[in-house]
């Protein structure tokens, strides 16, 4: 079957046919164009995924609309009979009715959930039910069940979840049109990483037809050439080294272990980054505004900051839907009191920080079915705790030592302090096991020796390293534009460069892509890191 992955051959025939028809049909109707360019999309990437996304369509569609239709039916009713009902009688319908929309709502989202868990988390479950009856010396093992992983199903499973919760909180009604909803979960561009889109979003504007727009178009084919560049002739670069080093970690040198961490970084970030400009590029080509979804992560001076820069939709449904309704939840109310009396004034923090845990718990297990992400997740929680723990401390201290926290030193080490964080949080995210996350960095401290690993050496060999590593300076030059003249974006700060000196730049991206990338033949081509999750 032919693969429409975003790296694969026949992906640019397909979103330029998109494109076409996207502008050839009737403005009313060209939603539909990107609905059925998005079943086909999802049909011929993982056929059997349809059924999963069919599921959660039609479940929160059906369940969100019960949702709004009871509302409305409880507003006709307390109009109907406002002269008539009592103070005591309208609370109790209200009571009523809303216990009958929750159920709605709790039922949409265990539904889904269930079906994410058994489809993701089912053999990582088993595994550790072996692991706990092996320490008790039992012979008995369950069996691990031969299952796949949906394409994007965490992705769009949240955006599903998010939407019948704003639904019950009434932020918007159901939508009626089904077609429209389906278009809202499996718009092709963002199903396999995101954005996490919100249904309410102004900007989005998916349903609307757009006029064609040149400038639109071009800055849609920049973005995804950007995107492209990123992907193909850097990430996948470095990951044929990555894979190679953790393929064995026993064999390295501690400089290769101090390249493995500068590497991640490098191939994290722009495989990541790189597929969302090619999702928003392509959206941009069309006129439909995803949201962003990097901020310029590596420049944050605090690992909290780092999160708010990096996949910033994951984060803010987090924080919306997990939070702070944790937040206010009778639980964290009760804690919170309880917290005063035997803690007094660092008690009012006891919730949050309780609330940061599970929040993170859970970032860690949506990124996958392992233990290392847990770890990887509570890594980052408990740093984000301890800061939040010790900032009055640290801002006394500087106070009392007349010291301007916000000077340019102090702002380099919180900057150094953060990457240095980072990284081995990076490592618990990449590495195979919790073991070669350790021995990676024991060995950069340990063992330095001039030979280079015959196994590092052949793929992708010394001479396409150096080449990304140099090509990622291009992406460091652009972020570091943006970040301190964030007023005009990129490309628009191109379009006023001279026609000539625009097109070669543009040339020289596509050349670069063809050449050194995927398509030139020299290299393997690695899945998007996301896509897993």
């Amino acid at each position: 079957m032919i693969n429409f992955s975003f790296t694969s051959i026949y992906f640019p025939i397909f979103i330029l046919a998109v494109i076409l028809l996207y502008y050839v049909f009737p403005k009313k109707h060209r939603y539909l164009v990107l609905l059925v360019a998005s079943l086909i999309f999802y049909v011929f990437m993982s056929w059997k995924s349809v059924f999963f996304i069919a599921f959660t369509t039609l479940s929160i569609y059906g369940l969100s609309l019960l949702i709004t239709r009871n509302k409305n039916k409880e507003a006709q009713y307390l109009l109907d009979n406002k002269d008539t009902l009592t103070k005591e009688e309208k609370k109790a319908y209200k009571t009523k009715n809303k216990r009958i929309r929750k159920t709605f709502m709790i039922l949409g989202i265990v539904s889904n959930i269930a079906a994410l868990a058994v489809m993701k988390y089912l053999n990582f479950f088993i595994g550790n039910v072996n692991m706990v009856m092996s320490w008790f010396h039992s012979s008995n093992k369950l069996g691990l069940v031969n299952i796949f992983l949906p394409l994007g199903i965490s992705f769009y499973t949240f955006q599903a979840i998010g939407y019948i919760v704003d639904v019950y909180w009434n932020k918007f009604p159901a939508e009626k049109n089904i077609l429209k909803f389906s278009l809202f979960l499996t718009f092709f561009p963002k199903v396999m990483q995101g954005p996490i889109l919100r249904y309410d979003d102004k900007d989005l504007s998916l349903y609307e037809g757009h006029d064609f727009d040149y400038n639109n178009l071009t800055a849609g084919f920049v973005r995804m050439a950007w995107g492209y560049f990123k992907k193909l002739v850097i990430a996948d670069t470095l990951m044929a080294y990555l894979a190679l080093v953790f393929a064995d970690v026993s064999t390295i040198s501690g400089f290769e272990a101090l390249t493995t961490v500068v590497v991640i970084f490098i191939q994290d970030y722009c495989d990541f980054s790189g597929y969302m400009d090619i999702a928003i590029g392509m959206a941009m080509c069309m006129g439909i505004k995803l949201p962003e979804n990097f901020n310029h992560p590596y420049f944050a001076k605090g690992i909290d900051e780092y999160w708010r820069r990096w996949h910033m939709t994951l984060g803010a449904w987090f924080k919306d839907y997990v939070f702070i309704p944790l937040s206010v939840s009778k639980f964290s109310l009760w804690l919170g009191k309880k917290s005063k009396k035997l803690f007094k004034n660092f008690g009012k923090k006891i919730p949050g920080i309780f609330g940061l845990i599970v929040v993170w718990f859970l970032t860690g297990l949506w990124h996958g079915a392992s233990w290392n992400y847990v770890l990887w997740g509570l890594y980052f929680g408990v740093i984000i705790i301890i800061g939040i723990i010790f900032e009055p401390l640290v801002l006394w201290t500087y106070k009392k030592l007349k010291i301007n926290y916000d000077c340019k030193p102090l702002i380099v080490w919180r900057h150094i302090r953060t990457l240095l964080l980072l990284a081995i949080g990076k490592l618990f995210f990449m590495a195979n096991s919790i073991n070669d996350v350790f021995f990676i960095i024991g060995r950069i401290f340990s063992t330095y020796n001039n030979s280079v690993n015959p196994n590092l050496s052949s793929v992708p060999g010394p001479v396409s390293m150096a080449l990304a590593v140099f090509m990622s300076i291009a992406v460091l030059v652009v972020d570091l534009i943006q970040e301190f003249h964030p007023e005009t974006s990129f490309i628009d700060k191109l379009n006023k460069k001279p026609i000539a000196l625009r097109w070669g730049l543009y040339m020289g991206l596509i050349i670069a892509i063809i050449w050194f990338g995927y398509y030139g033949g020299g290299l393997p081509v690695f899945e998007f890191g996301y896509v897993q999750f």
